[in-house]
């Protein structure tokens, strides 16, 4: 998405609740609760409300990119 700013404005939300910040993901236990301790260390929401565009979602499985929906879990 880097210089695609439609892309990054597509795949962007403001409705998010709580963020975690993580600095060593693979060492923190809320990473691992959240599922979040492959990822890499930086500050992320602790629930997004929305859907990614279904074009988004069909290019990162055609990369073998699984996307996952959280919004059932609560």
């Amino acid at each position: 998405m880097r210089g695609d700013q439609d892309q990054v404005m597509n795949c962007t939300t403001a409705q998010f609740d709580g963020v975690i910040a993580m600095i060593r993901p693979e060492e923190s236990w809320v990473a691992k609760w959240q599922r979040n301790d492959k990822h890499a260390p930086g500050v992320y929401a602790v629930r997004v409300t929305g859907q990614l565009p279904e074009s988004i979602v069909e290019d990162l499985e055609a990369r073998g990119i699984t996307v996952h929906s959280r919004e059932t879990d609560d």
